[in-house]
């Protein structure tokens, strides 16, 4: 079940509404590969969000997608593509604790033993390009 916190009576309910349906908008232009989904978390406070779902694709493989973007215009995310048995198949992400890497703290985790390599800044519509060409490979 979703988690939509939109207090009554607060000003850009409107807003808020229309970001969630931009990131609802991304799964349905990707129906070819999801199977379904479940929105865990949206949660809106100005200009900030945070956005939590679990994607089921059709190789019943998984997508747990945490994307939060804070009042200062900094993101955090974490897109986790595991396979049925809940191994990695990769995991992109930033979060700062690989500074060896050159495009540093962008980076992803391949394979069950999540190798750490480069990745360019990524958002839900690349990854789910990257799934998809994945999947058809």
């Amino acid at each position: 079940m979703a988690q939509l916190e939109i207090c009554r009576g607060e000003f850009g309910v409107l807003a808020k509404v229309v970001e969630l349906i931009m990131f609802l908008d991304i799964f349905e232009q990707y129906q070819d590969i999801i199977s379904s989904y479940d929105v865990l978390q949206f949660r809106m406070v100005g200009a900030s969000y945070q956005f939590t779902a679990k994607v089921r694709l059709g190789n019943h493989t998984e997508l747990h997608v945490k994307d939060y973007l804070f009042l200062d215009g900094t993101r955090k995310y974490s897109y986790h593509w595991q396979d049925a048995q809940g191994s990695c198949i990769v995991r992109w992400d930033n979060a700062p604790h690989h500074q060896a890497v050159t495009s540093f703290p962008f980076h992803k985790h391949v394979g069950g033993q999540e190798t750490i390599t480069e990745s360019p800044p990524m958002k839900l519509p690349a990854v789910l390009d990257s799934v998809s060409t994945l999947l058809k490979n």
